[in-house]
């Protein structure tokens, strides 16, 4: 017994800078694949964030309906109550109104198709990651287009 005790010491001492160095080899592509996983999560809650905002403006904008403007309670035209739904729908992101946009400008009328379209650049934190892509983030582009009802004006 004495001699298996003695052998798994001797061995334990051989292989401990080993493990170390193996550790030490491995853990840039660990801490490569964690940043991906992160990032991807991030972007892909983005893009859905955004895509949810944008339907629910279209389905929004097919009602003809407009809102009150939050400050001065008068009503708004009906592009820019499309443009506060999508706003309010995706207010955790820091979205650009310019980059919103309405066809036909004014909504559409009864029957029309109208799309909803919003550009968006997400902007990568991971450093590593930061660098693949040109100016450190991805451009991307979420519409939807839907029939307006036959709403009275």
């Amino acid at each position: 017994m004495g001699v298996i005790k003695n052998s798994r010491r001797a061995w334990y001492r051989e292989n401990r800078g080993s493990t170390l160095v193996e550790f030490a080899l491995v853990l840039p592509f660990i801490l490569m694949l964690f940043m991906g996983i992160t990032e991807f999560g991030r972007f892909y809650y983005t893009r859905l964030t955004l895509q949810h905002a944008v339907r629910e403006a279209a389905r929004f904008a097919i009602t003809g309906n407009t809102l009150p403007d939050p400050d001065t309670g008068e009503p708004m035209t009906r592009v820019e109550s499309i443009r506060h739904v999508i706003m309010e729908k995706a207010s955790n992101l820091d979205l650009d109104v310019e980059l919103l946009e309405v066809d036909p400008p004014d909504g559409g009328g009864p029957a029309q198709v109208v799309t909803v379209t919003a550009r968006f650049h997400f902007e990568f934190i991971a450093p590593v990651i930061r660098q693949m892509f040109p100016d450190g983030g991805y451009d991307f582009t979420v519409a939807t287009a839907m029939k307006n009802e036959p709403f009275f004006d």
